[in-house]
């Protein structure tokens, strides 16, 4: 990234353009990525005292919300739990279930691999924060020196359709202890 004394980097990906031809099925996408920086975050280590929840949906209940992982099939998710982060720095677990017809669904909205799940409760407000506890398995096919996959996650309320639903955000999984932030930036 050059070379400068240190720091944090805020790397965003904007779109200038995008055309589908529809004849050709080709996508031509011009994009910009931009660097600015960024303070120094606060260390974020996972908080203590996070407690899987007995919360679990009967299967013919409608979920709260809807989330997908994908690039995963969902025998790949060892662990996955779901918490809502209180305003006085608690946790509440969201009470996560992984559901083949979320899958199904996942996988007919955008194609490839998805691990589906139903979320038995949804946050409050406009604005709110999640912490996500995932283990999935790391497939390394890859001959780089720092193998990464790339894990993206979408949401949706209620009864909304995957379909009508932007990219929530990705997780660039790699074999290391070092910590890899993503930011993903979308109009609504």
């Amino acid at each position: 990234m050059g070379a400068g004394v240190g720091g944090y980097v805020q790397i965003t990906l904007q779109t200038l353009e995008s055309k589908y031809d529809p004849d050709t099925h080709q996508l031509h996408r011009v994009s910009e990525l931009s660097f600015t920086g960024a303070p120094v975050p606060l260390d974020r280590t996972a908080p203590p005292g996070l407690k899987r929840s007995s919360v679990a949906l009967v299967p013919d209940t409608v979920p709260a919300a809807k989330l997908g992982l994908g690039g995963v099939k969902p025998r790949d998710v060892l662990s996955f739990s779901l918490y809502a982060l209180l305003d006085d720095g608690s946790h509440a677990d969201m009470g996560l279930t992984a559901v083949q017809s979320i899958t199904a669904e996942l996988e007919h909205a955008f194609g490839g691999k998805w691990a589906g799940f139903a979320v038995a409760l949804a946050p409050g407000g406009g604005r709110f924060k999640l912490v996500a506890d995932i283990t999935v398995k790391f497939r390394r096919r890859q001959r780089a020196k720092r193998p990464f996959q790339v894990i993206p996650i979408v949401m949706a309320f209620g009864t909304d359709r995957f379909v009508d639903h932007y990219l929530l955000a990705v997780i660039a999984a790699q074999e290391t202890v070092e910590k890899v932030d993503t930011s993903v930036t979308q109009p609504y």
